[in-house]
């Protein structure tokens, strides 16, 4: 096996475990345990949010490539990636609704608040600019910055060399530019800052 080979293998493998519906989920679940007063009210939060903000846009783009709607499940045709972020925004904010209603924790509702704007403006780049901005790379800052921001430093040594290697994956995939991943870190790190400004 070529080095070039081995390298796409890993860069597949790191962007397959760490697809953006795997860290979304994991962020949830780490706010929804930090932000319930109890493990029951944890994991009821956290697998409700793990269904609006994971698991049905992951859903969708699963059936779209059954469907023969994009190729893969990542959309990689940018004209393509604007239906999977309409859902993905409308779950999310669906989700949300649900938490207003029957009063869910604080901090989520300000995590899908500040999700469904940073999915408004990568839906506007996509569908208005044509620009493929890496999802993945959104998501992995954004991870990395809340699990920063809740358990400090330890954990900051574990995650941020993860958000590099999704980073690095997308362009060594040659799935985006190195801009592309850079915009995409500087919308996971806004989003990040917001959810820390605000909760």
């Amino acid at each position: 096996m070529s080095d070039n080979s081995t390298l796409d293998r890993a860069s597949w493998v790191i962007t397959e475990g760490l697809s953006p519906a795997a860290v979304a989920a994991a962020i949830v679940a780490m706010v929804a345990w930090d932000s319930t007063p109890t493990a029951t009210s944890a994991v009821t939060w956290g697998m409700t949010a793990i269904v609006f903000g994971a698991a049905i846009p992951l859903g969708f783009l699963l059936f779209g490539k059954r469907a023969g709607w994009w190729g893969d499940h990542h959309v990689s045709d940018g004209a393509k990636r604007r239906w999977p972020l309409a859902v993905c925004l409308l779950s999310v904010a669906t989700g949300a609704g649900i938490g207003v209603v029957f009063n869910g924790p604080l901090d989520l509702m300000i995590l899908a608040a500040v999700m469904c704007a940073v999915l408004a403006v990568v839906w506007l780049i996509t569908d208005k600019g044509g620009w493929k901005v890496s999802v993945h790379s959104v998501v992995a800052v954004t991870g990395a910055a809340i699990a920063t921001l809740l358990y400090g430093a330890w954990a900051a040594l574990l995650v941020w060399p993860l958000a590099l290697l999704v980073g690095w994956s997308r362009v060594q995939l040659k799935a985006h530019t190195r801009a592309q991943v850079l915009v995409g870190a500087l919308l996971g790190g806004l989003a990040a800052v917001a959810f820390a400004v605000l909760r």
